[in-house]
């Protein structure tokens, strides 16, 4: 009985058939970590997005016709440029009945890049000025524009537009271009008065 082995040549079509269906596999399964990350990356960004829209639409549906403390005029319940805002809002729970207000100066900032949240206490007596604290929500931020629509369904880039006291936007139009979700705009409604008992 002859036996017949394996010639040379069949050795070196098996052994690079092998290789061959080994980087194919390897580049296979390179592409589907590489787009697991960018998924999970992107899913990051939307989450941190997520966060940010919701605090912005929590403290603009939440502000109330107080007057800023910093304000000396006292007639300004919200003032804003294309860029920054700031307002009054209630709505901050006090579940530990600590000596506190339920009420909160808070602004809003698009500046290099950076969405950054300011808020305080309002001051309780005059030349009191209580301790700001800042968040950082978002990074590389660009385009950022806000209008402030009236109750005519104008918009403006900045407010106060009438000299009614303690007036307040009827809604406020966020545009701007976030990591991985380019051209974002967001019309949020506010309570909605205009001037001090108009509504």
């Amino acid at each position: 009985m002859i036996q017949r082995g394996f010639t040379l040549l069949e050795v070196l079509i098996a052994v690079a058939l092998f290789s061959l269906l080994g980087l194919a596999c390897y580049r296979l399964l390179e592409r589907v970590m590489h787009s697991d990350q960018r998924i999970a990356a992107h899913e990051v960004q939307l989450r941190q997005l997520q966060r940010a829209l919701g605090l912005f639409e929590r403290d603009l549906t939440q502000a109330i016709a107080s007057p800023l403390g910093d304000d000396p005029s006292r007639r300004q319940a919200l003032i804003g440029q294309p860029d920054n805002l700031r307002l009054v809002r209630g709505g901050w729970s006090n579940p530990l009945h600590q000596p506190r207000s339920e009420v909160l100066e808070v602004g809003h900032t698009w500046r290099d890049g950076q969405w950054r949240r300011q808020y305080r206490s309002p001051p309780r007596r005059e030349l009191e000025t209580p301790p700001q604290h800042s968040q950082r929500l978002l990074d590389g931020i660009n385009g950022v524009r806000l209008r402030y629509i009236d109750s005519q369904g104008e918009g403006h880039d900045s407010w106060p537009v009438a000299s009614a006291p303690l007036s307040l936007p009827r809604a406020l139009e966020l545009e701007l271009d976030a990591p991985g979700y380019p051209g974002v705009r967001r019309v949020i409604l506010l309570p909605g008065f205009e001037g001090d008992g108009d509504a």
